[in-house]
């Protein structure tokens, strides 16, 4: 049972059992950096100035003395497909991914099942990312991370029979979601450089979808000191909003993705209060 409680307005509160630690350390791959990220600190390994392969990037991480004990590796660099499992065809899985990637030959094409919706998400990697960390991070998972949320999200809309949209904002751009129970109805990502833009493409959507303003409710990825010209700006115009764990919380401001320094960490520790 989902329990709602009041602060000046609704917020959609998610508890984690255990406090971050500065060893708690998230590895999220961009078009031109790798951020490896707690929540005191980010660095970034600069792909297009460093030679990489890896043994360079290994010796940058053992230089930076990193914890060993993640195993998850989640990318942004690409966009991804959904497929319904029972027509995924493993042989082919290029194909899916031909529409929006005109540049597959020299990529790798990586694929994660989503159980809650019987589906396949397809992304391509722009290079074999496992292969360059396996040597410092053992077994370590590439992912995806819209295929890391798309569960995660079923999971906290499935009892709504209306309407959910969840937006997850990370530097330069933002993510959505819109939901109808636990059946995903829309996801893609967007530019956001300022509050304008942000708004733009956020209601070109949602008035596709005919939500209108406080019809719904819209549900913020965490709640951000260094986010909150955006929250502000989106609370002018819709007044049913709430927020993940974890709550006003002062960040990084180079940290490109802050809601995945807890999530990738503690998914599974996270629970409805």
């Amino acid at each position: 049972m989902l329990a709602l409680t009041e602060i000046g307005q609704q917020f959609l509160m998610l508890q984690i059992d255990k406090k971050i630690t500065s060893n708690d350390l998230s590895i999220l791959i961009f078009d031109k950096t790798i951020a490896f990220c707690t929540i005191e600190q980010t660095l970034f390994f600069d792909i297009e100035k460093e030679n990489i392969n890896s043994e360079n990037l290994n010796t940058w991480i053992s230089y930076h003395n990193f914890k060993k004990k993640n195993k998850k590796c989640v990318l942004f660099e690409s966009k991804g497909a959904l497929v319904p499992k029972e027509l995924f065809d493993e042989k082919n899985k290029e194909i899916y991914l031909s529409l929006s990637d005109a540049n597959l030959n020299r990529k790798k094409i990586g694929t994660k099942l989503i159980d809650v919706n019987n589906q396949v998400f397809v992304f391509s990697q722009s290079r074999d990312w496992g292969l360059l960390l396996n040597k410092f991070f053992i077994d370590i998972e590439i992912t995806h991370f819209a295929a890391e949320l798309i569960p995660f999200l079923s999971n906290i809309s499935k009892d709504n029979l209306k309407k959910s949209v969840f937006i997850h904002l990370r530097k330069d751009f933002f993510d959505l979601f819109i939901y109808q129970g636990s059946q995903l109805l829309f996801f893609n990502s967007f530019p956001k450089h300022d509050e304008e833009e942000f708004l733009y493409y956020l209601f070109f959507v949602l008035e596709q979808f005919y939500l209108k303003t406080n019809q719904f409710v819209a549900t913020f990825l965490g709640k951000f000191i260094d986010y909150k010209k955006y929250y502000d700006v989106f609370e002018e115009f819709h007044s049913l909003t709430n927020f993940t764990y974890p709550e006003i919380l002062k960040i990084n401001s180079n940290h490109p993705a802050p809601f995945f320094s807890y999530f990738n960490n503690y998914e599974n520790n996270i629970r409805k209060v």
